[in-house]
């Protein structure tokens, strides 16, 4: 049996279980109203838009969602989005990381912007740590 308290079996039983969303507490709708409105923005970026405004009844915000719901047959694969996992830091003890003052002497020297530099960092790394690291050995003397 669904819980009707915790938001993913909430949409469950909104795309699957219809009848049984119709038993559903007007508390628990208003719970959810938020998320509701964020995931379905998804994919209607603008009806979602219309029913983000305040002081709207939160209840009917989630039940014309559920009218939406109804028309599909399970739940969409676009209500379940990823998000992007971030950067390892170097791990190893061994692994070069350049310094600042290195990179925008770089920068400036070459006459290259930000973006063109992670473009470097991402196609050319090798070749360019050990520039980079020669302007490093080269600042160090002074």
């Amino acid at each position: 049996m669904l819980d009707e308290t915790k938001l993913f079996d909430f949409i469950k039983l909104i795309f699957t279980k219809s009848h049984q969303y119709r038993t559903v507490k007007n508390h628990n709708k208003k719970r959810h109203q938020f998320m509701m409105n964020r995931f379905f923005a998804i994919k209607f970026p603008t009806n979602a838009q219309a029913l983000n405004v305040n002081g709207i009844n939160p209840v009917a915000v989630v039940d014309s969602w559920a009218m939406v719901a109804s028309r599909f047959k399970g739940v969409p694969s676009w209500i379940y989005t990823k998000t992007k996992k971030a950067k390892k830091a170097a791990s190893t003890k061994g692994q070069y990381i350049p310094s600042d003052e290195a990179i925008k002497f770089f920068i400036e020297k070459n006459e290259i912007g930000k973006r063109e530099f992670a473009e470097l960092e991402k196609f050319a790394q090798p070749e360019l740590y050990a520039q980079l690291q020669q302007i490093e050995k080269a600042m160090k003397v002074y």
